[in-house]
């Protein structure tokens, strides 16, 4: 298993389309509901500020990332403990949002996927292991399913 953040999900979609569920399966991986509002996000800002994308390709990814969401192991802040999230938030000067990864992937004891470098650089402080979006790829491209 492997908590993916919005910072590899986001390319994961665009990568993989509607294949990433079946791309994923064998990781398992788990993602926050707070990863869809932020790969939406994603795709608003490519959109509106980038102009790297139309609103069109926006629309799509969006709601490529959230239907594809359905499939993949969901958590919500119900899931983790609001209190430790803030106090690794504190600790370590990173946002509430970053903190979530790694409370998770702190209780569910599995490694983060992400390039966000406060994540990158907090997460081994609390013995969780860290890989990029390449390497994530590169595992994904051994685990075929057959």
């Amino acid at each position: 298993m492997y908590v993916i953040d919005a910072t590899v999900y986001a390319p994961l979609v665009i990568i993989y389309g509607k294949n990433l569920v079946k791309a994923l399966k064998k990781v398992k991986p788990a993602i926050l509901d707070l990863t869809i509002y932020e790969v939406c996000n994603v795709f608003w800002k490519q959109h509106v500020k980038f102009h790297r994308i139309s609103r069109e390709e926006a629309k799509i990814a969006c709601k490529t990332s959230k239907n594809l969401a359905r499939y993949l192991t969901l958590y919500s802040i119900r899931d983790i403990d609001a209190e430790e999230t803030i106090e690794i938030a504190i600790e370590n000067n990173i946002t509430f949002y970053d903190a979530s990864y790694i409370t998770l992937a702190k209780n569910l004891k599995t490694p983060i996927a992400s390039e966000d470098k406060d994540i990158l650089n907090t997460a081994p402080k609390y013995n969780i292991k860290t890989i990029k979006l390449n390497q994530l790829i590169n595992i994904l491209k051994q685990e075929k399913t057959p």
